[in-house]
C-alpha cells in the first residue's frame, strides 16, 4: 500500500463562537496555523494524512471563525469543500438553533461540491449543565434533510476528553471514500467496452490525479509559509502604527 494519499478532501468546521470547533480539530489533528490567524484572517487551517480502511487520504480542515464580522471573508473558504462539520454547544440551545443558518451558508457558498453534513453536539462532558436534548437535535437535523436535501449524520463529542472525536473523523473519511467509489462504479457500468484508447486515457487521468495530490501537498506547505510571513508583516504594521500614535 502506498503511503502517499490518492485522494484529498476539504472539510469546513463551522458554528457559533465558543462552541469548541477549534478544540475538536486540535484534539484530532493537533497542528494548525497560529491562533492569531483566526483573529486576523477569519480562518484557521490544518492538513493531515490519514489511513482509512487501508487507504491513505489527505484531509484539509478549515476552521472558520463564527463572529459576524468575518461573514464576508468566510464565503471564499467554502469553495470546493466536500463536507461541513456544523458544531453546537449542548449547554447552549441558541447555538443549536443557529446551526441551520450555518448549514445554509455552507450549502450556498460551496455550490455543488458539498456532499455531507455532520451536526455535532460538543461539550458532553458538561452533563450537569446540559440544556439540549436528543429530540431537539433530531428536530434541527430533520430541517437540514428536508430543506437542504443533504444526508445528515449526528454526533455528540467532548473536545476535553476526546470522546467520539476519532470515531467522527473516521466515519466522515469513510463516507467520503465510499461516495467517490460509488461514482467510479457508476462510470464503469456505463462503459460497455473499453478500447485501448479509453484505457490509455484512464491511465493518463490516474497519473494526473497522483500529480495533483502531490501539488496540493506542496501548495499547502507553501500556503502555510506565506500565511506565517503575512502574520509577521501584519504585526510589524501594527507596531509601526502604534509608534506613530
Amino acid at each position: 500500500m502506498s503511503l502517499e494519499p490518492k485522494r484529498a478532501y476539504k472539510i469546513v468546521l463551522i458554528g457559533d463562537p465558543e462552541v469548541g470547533k477549534t478544540s475538536i480539530r486540535r484534539k484530532y489533528m493537533g497542528k494548525s496555523f497560529r491562533a492569531d490567524y483566526l483573529k486576523t484572517l477569519g480562518a484557521d487551517f490544518a492538513a493531515q494524512k490519514v489511513v482509512v480502511e487501508g487507504e491513505s487520504v489527505l484531509l484539509t480542515i478549515w476552521d472558520l471563525a463564527g463572529q459576524s464580522i468575518f461573514h464576508g471573508m468566510r464565503s471564499s473558504f467554502y469553495h470546493g469543500c466536500k463536507c461541513a462539520l456544523v458544531v453546537f454547544d449542548v449547554t447552549n440551545p441558541k447555538s443549536l438553533e443557529n446551526c441551520y443558518k450555518w448549514a445554509q451558508e455552507a450549502s450556498n457558498y460551496s455550490k455543488n461540491s458539498l456532499k455531507n453534513i455532520y451536526l455535532i453536539g460538543n461539550k458532553i462532558d458538561l452533563e450537569d449543565d446540559r440544556l439540549v436534548q436528543p429530540e431537539d437535535i433530531e428536530t434541527i437535523a430533520e430541517q437540514f434533510r428536508e430543506s437542504l436535501n443533504f444526508p445528515v449524520e449526528l454526533y455528540e463529542t467532548s473536545a476535553l476528553t476526546g470522546e467520539n472525536i476519532i470515531e467522527l473523523f473516521e466515519n466522515m473519511s469513510r463516507r467520503l471514500i465510499i461516495g467517490d467509489d460509488k461514482k467510479e462504479e457508476q462510470m464503469e457500468v456505463q462503459e460497455i467496452e473499453k478500447t485501448p484508447e479509453i484505457e490509455q486515457k484512464t491511465k493518463t487521468e490516474s497519473t494526473k490525479t497522483d500529480e495533483s495530490i502531490g501539488k496540493i501537498v506542496q501548495m499547502l506547505e507553501e500556503l502555510e509559509n506565506k500565511m506565517f510571513n503575512l502574520h509577521n508583516d501584519l504585526n510589524e504594521v501594527k507596531k509601526i502604527i502604534n509608534n506613530l500614535k
